[in-house]
């Protein structure tokens, strides 16, 4: 593998993560930190679209529209930029190569892996997770490293898939997605598949987020799928665990 680029800031690599379209990260340019932060969340965000048909009448209309108003409120409660930048941290854990600067303004230099367990991002940096200081500033990440353990297949050398056009890495990553195909309520299929995943002990069933995290790892972004649906697929595991006798799940 090429030890080359391209070393994407925070950001970037967020947008990487949560859209599996590198020519969109590479795109992300800004100065300012903020505003950098600012853009990428606009670029992960997801367009809520509601089906209707063009002859549809007045008690479908205000269906449709109570709908969209109930997929905006659950998108409110999850933030999908904090979510990709959670499972960043996490593949950052796992092993990509990173080079950031100590003090401000410094020389950068490779940051060990070890170092990911006491820091979470925030902005282009990574903070002490107990004292809030800074103590990795403008951190890179490297692209062909990053895209590696998202496809989870080996990339000979920098230019080998990041030369691809725009929208070819996409176009690949939702082939790799499995489909979810499910109509009406989501929440009866999910509990089938936390079953199938998690077993029947509702212990090992993680929280909602993570829930939320490892299902759009496998099935993407799925309309009605949200922390709010989780949070109801552990509330109907629990109280069946409760009617079996067995103790409540601890909710997080």
């Amino acid at each position: 593998m090429s030890d080359d680029g391209p070393w994407l800031s925070v950001p970037q690599a967020v947008v990487l993560v949560a859209t599996r379209d590198i020519e969109l990260a590479l795109g992300l340019t800004e100065n300012n930190a903020a505003l950098l932060v600012i853009k990428a969340n606009q670029r992960i965000a997801v367009r809520t679209v509601i089906p209707l048909e063009a002859n549809a009448d007045d008690e479908q209309r205000r269906d449709a529209l109570t709908r969209l108003r109930e997929e905006r409120a659950a998108l409110r409660d999850d933030s999908l930029y904090l979510e990709a930048q959670e499972q960043l941290h996490r593949r950052l854990l796992a092993g990509v190569r990173t080079k950031a600067s100590k003090t401000p303004g410094g020389p950068c230099e490779s940051v060990d892996v070890v170092e990911f367990t006491r820091v979470e991002l925030r902005g282009v940096d990574a903070i002490d997770k107990r004292t809030g200081a800074v103590m990795l500033y403008d951190l890179r990440i490297n692209g062909v490293d990053l895209i590696e353990t998202l496809w989870g297949r080996p990339i000979s050398s920098a230019g080998s898939d990041l030369g691809q056009k725009p929208g070819q890495m996409h176009e690949h990553s939702s082939q790799e997605v499995e489909k979810w195909d499910c109509t009406g309520d989501p929440v009866p299929k999910l509990i089938d598949w936390a079953r199938s995943t998690w077993g029947e002990d509702t212990k090992k069933l993680p929280n909602r987020g993570e829930l939320l995290a490892t299902f759009r790892e496998q099935f993407g972004r799925v309309l009605g799928v949200s922390e709010k649906a989780m949070r109801e697929v552990r509330r109907r595991l629990a109280s069946q665990k409760a009617r079996r006798g067995g103790a409540p799940l601890h909710r997080r």
